[in-house]
């Protein structure tokens, strides 16, 4: 029998049967344990992303903590993840004034913590006032505004940077009771969702001690997502897929330095983990889950600058809005600054090393960072042409030939499945294939790229849908630096 992954609605509906088996009363319970037994009480409703619920509680004397809950049936190694973010935030707070949660207690839950009445694992932590960044309204502010705004986010780059370990890898605690965290396998998003959704995945976390070591690992992480069967899946984007992995990979140990240090990086900063008040003070950095120390490489800047998803990096309107942020970097002359600003430089965004680190970073949004990114770096002509040559030399009984034969009965199978059981995406999910704009290359030579897709195997987006096919492009179009405005955008 196949073992398909789950659909968004089937996720949807586990994550709401775990919340709803959790009773807010056992919450409150366990946030008085920690803080002298006092009375507390829920003062907003529960919130829940991706991996973690969380319910906010006030206490007799005003004090307001969040309890957070992971999702366990979404999580792979609960366990793991907790103490690693406990580790990551202790740490934060000993080395770097970047402004995170204060932890005041965190637990394993079921028999191994018979006095926690939720019995599930748990991280207590301080409520942190205000709201998440709102990346549209930001696009929009004058420039006072944005440049208050970035000289607070270049300074937790900055002292991020500074953080250099022997490995790549999650910080976990010392197991021999030491203040100073050590780097143990690394966890990750990617890592997390396959193993989830693909229970004979042979890939395991693991740490690395070279940055070529770390971006193979991410290189087969990535492989094996676009494995996944999807729904619908056309010849023309499994033949996009293929030719794109394997033309990355071939790539790949050129433009990997293995003289870099490893350096600590959140790996999720977007806009909803910035907590800011009404004049854009930055109160908090929070979700500190997947952090994880990696090659300097791979130490990125914000890739939502633009408002865009990760895959516009090499596009015009990162590019512009890049200098802004990179200006505010460069107004600091101290050295950990100087030290950035020397690595991002101005012509980071036209590089090959940033889309190269998005693809490996930001799995979901491959196939448009490569083919707007990667592709026309090595390429003149149009994609079309340089896809038909290589299945061409491949022959229909070649090895890539066959995968994408392969990816297309796994898709039919899935299709049905879908369909026969009343789970095939919804519009929702159909009207994300829908293209916000023009699709045409950043360098002016028009280009068929895909819509806005449903990332295979992102627990709140579409797992079942990756594309329908490429879009229909006019010789006629031309760039424009007044793109529409585009809706919101969660990448994981």
């Amino acid at each position: 029998m196949d073992n398909f992954p789950p659909t968004a609605e089937q996720i949807e509906e586990g994550v709401k049967a775990f919340i709803d088996s959790i009773d807010p009363n056992d919450v409150c319970k366990l946030a008085s344990q920690h803080n002298s037994s006092k009375t507390c009480r829920i003062f907003r409703g529960p919130e829940n992303g991706s991996y973690n619920v969380c319910y906010f509680v006030e206490f007799e004397d005003s004090t307001k903590w969040v309890v957070r809950i992971p999702l366990e049936p979404y999580i792979s190694n609960v366990w793991d993840k907790v103490q690693s973010e406990v580790a990551t935030v202790r740490y934060l707070q000993t080395k770097t004034t970047i402004p995170v949660p204060c932890i005041h207690a965190f637990g394993r839950g079921g028999t191994v913590d018979e006095k926690n009445p939720t019995g599930h694992a748990y991280i207590i932590q301080s409520y942190i006032p205000g709201q998440s960044l709102d990346i549209l309204a930001f696009r929009w502010m004058g420039m006072t505004q944005k440049e208050y705004f970035y000289s607070q986010l270049v300074d937790i780059f900055a002292q991020l940077r500074q953080q250099e370990f022997p490995y790549a890898g999650s910080l976990m605690p010392d197991p021999d009771g030491g203040t100073i965290p050590l780097v143990g396998p690394l966890l990750s998003i990617q890592l997390n969702e396959l193993q989830l959704q693909n229970r004979e995945l042979s890939i395991q976390s693991a740490r690395f001690a070279s940055a070529t070591d770390f971006a193979f690992h991410q290189y087969r992480l990535l492989d094996e997502t676009y494995k996944l069967p999807a729904y619908k899946l056309s010849r023309e984007v499994a033949e996009l897929e293929i030719f794109g992995l394997e033309d990355l990979k071939t790539r790949l140990s050129g433009h990997i330095d293995d003289c870099l240090p490893f350096v600590l990086t959140h790996t999720d900063l977007r806009p909803s983990n910035i907590i800011v008040d009404e004049n854009l003070r930055i109160q908090g950095i929070i979700d500190w889950e997947w952090a994880s120390t990696v090659p300097r490489q791979f130490f990125l800047p914000p890739t939502w600058l633009a408002g865009l998803p990760p895959d516009r990096v090499a596009g015009v309107e990162y590019q512009i809005e890049y200098r802004c942020f990179r200006d505010a970097l460069q107004a600091d002359t101290s050295k950990p600054y100087r030290q950035l600003a020397s690595e991002w430089d101005r012509k980071l965004p036209m590089r090959i090393d940033l889309p190269v680190a998005v693809t490996l970073r930001h799995h979901s949004c491959f196939v448009n960072t490569y083919y707007r990114g990667i592709f026309p770096k090595f390429y003149n002509g149009p994609w079309e042409d340089e896809v038909n040559k290589f299945f061409e030399r491949d022959g229909k009984d070649g090895q890539f030939s066959l995968g994408v034969q392969q990816r297309l009965r796994d898709s039919e199978r899935y299709t049905h499945y879908l369909e026969e059981n009343g789970l095939a995406p919804s519009q929702r999910c159909k009207e994300r294939q829908e293209p916000s704009e023009p699709p045409i290359s950043d360098l002016g030579r028009p280009i068929a790229l895909l819509g806005a897709a449903c990332p295979p195997g992102a627990a709140q987006d579409c797992p079942t849908t990756r594309y329908q096919g490429p879009l229909p492009i006019s010789q006629a179009l031309l760039p424009t630096t007044q793109a529409p405005l585009p809706p919101p955008v969660s990448f994981y």
